[in-house]
This record gives C-alpha cells, sequence and structure tokens, in this order.
C-alpha cells in the first residue's frame, strides 16, 4: 500500500509544474541479485550482500536487466519524494556514469561523494542527518541549476519543507584528473547518449521485518521531469569528494596485537594445514578516474574503503582448506560505521556469504587463537580483533562461514571447490563522513589455509 503522504505530495507536484513542462512517472526498483544465479548473462556487479539496492527505473534505452539505468536531458531532473527506510546502520544515494555513450564499457564509476544519512535532509529536522529514518524527504538529480531552483519552488509548494529538499548536482563534466583527460557528459537520449544510475544503499536494519515490509511497501515516487523549451544551461555544481583524512588513527598497539594474534593462529593450526599470506589491495581511485580511463569501477562509494584479499581468485584442493581474514574490528575502535567481508563468485561477480561486524567479535580472535583461559593475558590484549574463516567444509569450526552449494530453493551458492575471491569494506568514517582512510586503519591480514 503506497505512503499517503508521499502520494499526496507527488501528485501536487505534478499538479504545480511550471506550465509546458514534460514529465514521465517511473518506479522504484531494486536489484535482482538471485537472478545472477538464475537468468543467463547477468551480473552482480560485486554486490554486497549486506546492502539491498533500490533504483528509479524508467524502462528506457540502455536499461540493464539486473540493474535500473536512465538517461538524461541537460536540462531533466530526476524527482524521488520518499519515506526514509526504518533505522539502520547506513544508507545513500550515489550517482553513476553507468556507459560512456561512445563505448560499450559499462564504466559504473561514482560521480561524486555520496548523499548518505548523515548528510540528507528530511521533515523530521532541519539539521541535516538528525531524523534520517522514518521521515520524508525528496533527492533532486539534475545537471541544471535552474532546473533544480524549479523543482525545489514546486516541492515547497507541494507540502515539503525546504530542509527536506535534497540536491544531488550531476556534474555536466568530469575533470581531468591523474587518469586522464577531462570528460564532458553526453547527456540527452538516444544510442548516442550517456546511460546513468541513480543507487541507493541500504544495509544493516535494526528490524529486518520492519525493512522487509518497507522495501514491499515501496514508499517511493518517482519522476523525470524537464521544460518544454529549452533554455541556455546553467551548470550544476561539481561536488567531487572531499578528503578522507579525519586525523585520528587506530593506534599502533592494534597493530602489535594483530601480529601476535596472526602468530597464534599459526600456532594453532600448523599440525594440520601450511598458511599463505594473501595480498590485500586497497581501493584507492574514485569514480572521475575510470570515467577518464573507460575503466570498469563496478559501482565504487567514497563512503566505503574497498580491500580486494586475493590476487586473483582461491583455488582450494581439499574443502577443508579456508581463507582466514584476521584484523581489527574498525567498527569497535570508532573508525566506521560498519564493516564486513565476503565471499564472491569469480564468474559472476556475485556475493555468496558474509560476516559483518556483528561476527567479528574478540572471541573469534581468542578461538581461532587457541585461548581458552579466561585469564590469559590475551584476553586484553586481542580485545577489538577478530579472526573469521570461509570454508566449504568447516568441519566443526566455529566463527567459520560456510560457502553453500547452490540447491533448488536457493540458487545462491558455489559448487564446491569453485573459485572464487574475498572482498572487504570499511564504511563510513563518523568524523569525515566517507571513508575511513587507508592512512589511518590498522590493515587486516588474510591468510590461505591449506590441509596437508
Amino acid at each position: 500500500m503506497a505512503d499517503p503522504f508521499v502520494e499526496s505530495v507527488g501528485d501536487a507536484f505534478i499538479a504545480n509544474l511550471p506550465p509546458g513542462w514534460n514529465v514521465t512517472t517511473g518506479s522504484w526498483k531494486y536489484f535482482d541479485s538471485v537472478g545472477c544465479f538464475t537468468k543467463p548473462g547477468y551480473t552482480c556487479y560485486g554486490d554486497n550482500p549486506a546492502s539491498p539496492y533500490g533504483s528509479p527505473y524508467f524502462g528506457e534505452y540502455g536499461a540493464n536487466p539486473n540493474l535500473a539505468t536512465l538517461q538524461l536531458g541537460e536540462d531533466e531532473a530526476i524527482v524521488v519524494i520518499f519515506r526514509t527506510p526504518p533505522e539502520m546502520r547506513y544508507y545513500s544515494f550515489n550517482q553513476y556514469l553507468f556507459k560512456r555513450g561512445d563505448s560499450s564499457t559499462e564504466i559504473f564509476g561514482s560521480m561524486s561523494e555520496a548523499l548518505n544519512l548523515k548528510r540528507l535532509g528530511t521533515t523530521g529536522s532541519a539539521e541535516p542527518g538528525a531524523s534520517p529514518f522514518d521521515a520524508y524527504a525528496a533527492v533532486v538529480w539534475t545537471a541544471d541549476q535552474n532546473t533544480f531552483d524549479s523543482v525545489q519552488a514546486d516541492l515547497l509548494e507541494s507540502g515539503l519543507p525546504v530542509h527536506a529538499i535534497n540536491f544531488l548536482p550531476l556534474p555536466q563534466a568530469i575533470p581531468a584528473n591523474a587518469s586522464g583527460p577531462a570528460y564532458d557528459l553526453q547527456l540527452g537520449h538516444g544510442s548516442s547518449f550517456d546511460v546513468f544510475n541513480l543507487l541507493m544503499r541500504t544495509a544493516l536494519p535494526d528490524d529486518q521485518a520492519a525493512f522487509d515490509a518497507y522495501v514491499q511497501e515501496n514508499p517511493y515516487y518517482v519522476m523525470r521531469v524537464g521544460p518544454g523549451t529549452h533554455l541556455a544551461p546553467n551548470p550544476a555544481p561539481v561536488i567531487g569528494y572531499p578528503s578522507d583524512i579525519s586525523g585520528i588513527a587506530e593506534s599502533p598497539d592494534l597493530q602489535a596485537a594483530l601480529n601476535r594474534l596472526v602468530s597464534d593462529i599459526g600456532k594453532r593450526y600448523a599440525s594440520t594445514f601450511t598458511f599463505k599470506k594473501q595480498t590485500s589491495t586497497y581501493t584507492s581511485h574514485v569514480g572521475w578516474n575510470c570515467i577518464s580511463e573507460v575503466s570498469e569501477c563496478t559501482g565504487d562509494n567514497y563512503d566505503s574503503l574497498y580491500s580486494h584479499d586475493v590476487a586473483t581468485f582461491v583455488r582450494v584442493k581439499d574443502l577443508q582448506d579456508f581463507i582466514i581474514v584476521v584484523g581489527v574490528n574498525h567498527e569497535a575502535a570508532g573508525k566506521a560505521a560498519y564493516i564486513n567481508s565476503a565471499v564472491y563468485d569469480s564468474k559472476k561477480f556475485a556475493s555468496i556469504v558474509s560476516v559483518t561486524d556483528a561476527d567479528m567479535s574478540s572471541q573469534s580472535a581468542l578461538y581461532h587463537a587457541g585461548v581458552t583461559n579466561p585469564r590469559d593475558p590475551r584476553v586484553r590484549t586481542y580485545r577489538g580483533l577478530y579472526a573469521y574463516m570461509f570454508s566449504y567444509d568447516c568441519a566443526g569450526k566455529q566463527y567459520c562461514a560456510a560457502i553453500p552449494p547452490p540447491t533448488a530453493s536457493n540458487p545462491v551458492g558455489l559448487r564446491p571447490g569453485s573459485p572464487f575471491f574475498v572482498l572487504g569494506r570499511s564504511y563510513l568514517e563518523p568524523r569525515t563522513l566517507v571513508r575511513p582512510s587507508q592512512s589511518e586503519i590498522v590493515p587486516h591480514q588474510v591468510f590461505l589455509g591449506s590441509k596437508k
């Protein structure tokens, strides 16, 4: 059942549009993660299993069968009027150049920082980010300042306060950067114009049933609007990406403790497994780099520090072989809103199983280090650290996430022994409100344990 307030504001907005303006109503569509496993040719773009995705959808040229995309004229706007989600750890809106009109490469590169729950204005408070849950808001996405001004005036007349109207400016040009030259966005409709995506991430609701009901209700009113007579363009501001440096780093003591934990884990499993350290690489680029290079970004988000935790893919020789991730719980350390680690299908780029900071407890570190005495001084030393395994066969081990096989009732899985890779994420440093800086965290360590 649609939300009555959302419907009333949306209907009034259409009725109050300036004379001669065009409007197309769309819908709010959620990403089909299961479709990656049931439909040929689908990819999941490295989806985050802790974060369902939603997008405005108009069913127009360029729409990917698994990810809603759209095209936008130079003075058009996407207007999303909605009720915000129930309480959760994180949500945001991110704007992407999905594909350049002159290339078949699916870039899926961000065009700015995210409009996240700490920045979003709602009806609940005049202060952005102060009341992000179960309130009302609008997001206006356009490359033209004059269009935004007209849309904002209409939304005010239709019943939304000014502090609940959020401007997500689409840059008409991507500035030159270290990766390549500037790029003028090709705004318009047809095969020679760019294709875009607006992606909303939602993560870790406090009440899963309440969030499921929210998704089912779908309290969104989606429109594409624009003037019938085109005027001289007035480009929207370019907001880019702010610094991720907060000035506060995790303690060096955590690094020393982590090194000792790694040593203890190696000793515990040395009789039955050999250990090989994997190469973890943090992603330092932003979407502008991918756009300039015409390379794939697969949905980067400046609110997240990503890590690719194996050099290529993991190929196990025995089903009891495992990947173990050993690190600092950055959420507990106050450096992230949430963290997770996930196993991915190497062909579909689709998430299979994940663990979050709720799983990454000190108890997991003590278990894998073989610490059983509560008076052992390592109980204190390993506080704030974790150790978690991924394996096809956890063989009675605790703090081990089993990689499931696909079944008729649940196709999300991997045939036992198939190659996979592991990605990590750390979301939203509380001071900068963007990703944690790689220079301010203690990096985790990843090992492949192979049965002797």
